[in-house]
């Protein structure tokens, strides 16, 4: 009788070490947030990393709709975002640029301080820009 309970309670144990591990594992991962397609105009671009390779920065942008209202978008490497007929990456975007996005909207508790180009025609220079001056 000793034996079986015994074997119960190593089974019990195993059974919930494995329930543990998969929610620990779980724990870490990224929450799937979902990614729709935006129609606008630029009111504000906010990077806020940039790698050495051209499409590795990442930040938001707020974006006014047709109907309006303005939402927060998050801009990761890869995002697809379309001005005209070309595909552009975040920092070739300027205040007022009517562009097409898939992206995912950003958490409204998200804060988007020191955004850059907060009035229209108000942009971060490109290197271009820079060195023609």
């Amino acid at each position: 009788m000793r034996r079986i309970t015994t074997g119960i309670g190593v089974g019990l144990l195993g059974a919930v070490l494995i329930v543990g591990w998969g929610a620990l594992g779980r724990a870490g991962e990224r929450q799937a947030t979902p990614v729709h397609q935006y129609t606008g105009q630029v009111r504000s671009i906010k990077i806020d990393r940039c790698g050495l390779q051209p499409g590795t920065c990442e930040g938001s942008i707020v974006l006014q709709l047709q109907g309006g209202q303005e939402v927060a978008l998050a801009i990761l490497p890869g995002t697809w975002i379309q001005r005209g007929d070309q595909l552009v990456l975040i920092d070739e975007l300027g205040a007022g640029n009517y562009i097409r996005a898939r992206a995912a909207p950003l958490p409204a508790a998200a804060p988007r301080e020191g955004g850059v180009g907060t009035s229209p025609g108000e942009r971060a220079l490109t290197l271009e820009e820079a060195s023609r001056q």
